[in-house]
Parts: structure tokens; sequence; C-alpha cells
């Protein structure tokens, strides 16, 4: 079954560290209860605001080597916070790609119709969700690699 990432964006409050009322919480608790009890909940977090973060850029690859990373010393680090336009997604794809992410789940769906039932039924308002699909092995990955990841996870799950 596809897993789907749903990235939660935030607004001004959720960047300035402000946490959500406790009602709220509880209105959260319970709509991840749900995705759990239905087999569909793999993960999720909340994250803290982008003062706590940073970003990492890595230039444009060499023509000459184009599958080679970019050199250490040509990464730009910049530490957050960072300047968002905490507008309303009522006003657009342009005001909704400024918006930090504030949290996430991994969840499985049949599809992308099912994935965005789920965010749906969430108890929230004045934000937006993006839906991405995640890779599975199989599709981007040898055989060795696929398998040698899937050992990764078995590992990590056991933690």
């Amino acid at each position: 079954m596809p897993r789907y990432l749903l990235l939660l964006h935030g607004d001004a409050d959720s960047e300035a560290g402000k946490l959500p009322s406790p009602a709220i919480f509880a209105q959260m608790h319970a709509y991840n209860a749900e995705i759990k009890a239905a087999g569909a909940l793999l993960g999720g977090e909340g994250l803290q605001a982008t003062s706590k973060g940073a970003r990492v850029f890595f230039p444009p690859p060499n023509p000459a080597e184009p599958d080679a990373p970019a050199p250490k010393a040509d990464i730009a680090v910049t530490k957050g916070p960072f300047d968002y336009a905490m507008t309303n997604p009522s006003e657009g794809q342009d005001g909704e790609a400024k918006r930090p992410v504030c949290g996430f789940w991994i969840i499985k769906a049949a599809d992308l119709e099912e994935a965005v039932g789920w965010v749906k039924k969430g108890p929230l308002a004045g934000t937006f969700v993006e839906v991405r699909e995640i890779f599975e092995a199989g599709e981007v990955m040898s055989k060795e690699m696929r398998e040698e990841e899937e050992g990764w996870r078995k590992e990590l799950e056991g933690k």
C-alpha cells in the first residue's frame, strides 16, 4: 500500500513557538488515534519553530561532473528563524509556499484520494496540508540497495 507524507504548514503563532490550546491538542490526539485505529498511521510529529533550525543550501552541479555531489566547501548554512510571509492559504499557491512546515504525518493509504480524505478529517483551520506520495524503494533503487535499506529500517524499528 502506498505511503504518503502529510506536511502541515504553520502560521505566525506556530513560528513564534506558541503551542495550540489544550482543546486543539485533545482534538489532534483524537484525530491521530482515529488514523492509528484504522491501521493507517505510520508516524508523525510536530516541529519546533524555524528559529531552532537551519537551511542547508547546495549549489548546482558542475556541468563537467553532473553526478558528483557539491563540494563541501560550497555548501552554505543559514540558521533560523526564516522570513516567511504569513499569508492566508486562500490567497493562492504563492502565499502557501512561504509558510513553514510545523508538523507531519506518514500514513498508508490506497491512493491519493484516500490520503486526502484523512487530511480532510483533521481538526485544522487557517492552514493547509501538502500531501506527497513517498517513493517505494523498488521504484528507484537496485535490488542490492533496496535489501540493504530494508535491513536498516528493520534495525531502526527495533531500537
